[in-house]
């Protein structure tokens, strides 16, 4: 027993080499990797009391690499949390910080810029309806895009 909570400790310091990650997904790991329950709750609960794992810390990380890389809406970011298994209160704290921190309209207008170049050549309402489009699948709310949309004037 004992050397398989090694062996799991040891598992679980490789998968953490690479990057930051949930408490889920390392016990998801070890789980796979045949440990059993028992082992795995005591390894993971080991981690946590030595802070080398921490979901709000790890969730908050990964917002804002998410948000400075390329702007997302709270929606695709709730996405991104959930699909890293982040418990659903943490991930409702972390998205309130970072749209308190960050304004979803002025991350809406960055993704807008960036995007705005690449639809030349087509009239002003297919402009607007591709980009009103491409704000939604990034996860902003269709308030901000609608707004966004009809103040900007977009050059035929």
């Amino acid at each position: 027993m004992k050397d398989e909570k090694s062996r799991a400790r040891e598992s679980a310091y490789k998968f953490l080499s690479y990057r930051q990650r949930s408490k889920k997904e390392v016990a998801d790991k070890l789980k796979k990797k045949g440990f059993l329950d028992e082992v795995i709750e005591e390894v993971v609960n080991s981690l946590l009391n030595y802070n080398y794992i921490n979901d709000t810390d790890f969730a908050s990380n990964l917002a804002e690499d998410k948000i400075r890389n390329k702007p997302i809406g709270p929606a695709l970011l709730r996405f991104e949390l959930i699909k890293k298994k982040i418990p659903k209160d943490i991930v409702d704290k972390t998205i309130k910080e970072i749209y308190n921190k960050y304004s979803e309209r002025s991350l809406a207008m960055d993704a807008l810029n960036s995007r705005i170049k690449i639809t030349g050549g087509l009239r002003e309402a297919e402009k607007k309806k591709r980009l009103y489009n491409y704000l939604l699948q990034r996860g902003f709310s269709y308030d901000i895009a609608y707004e966004i949309l009809g103040e900007m004037e977009i050059e035929t």
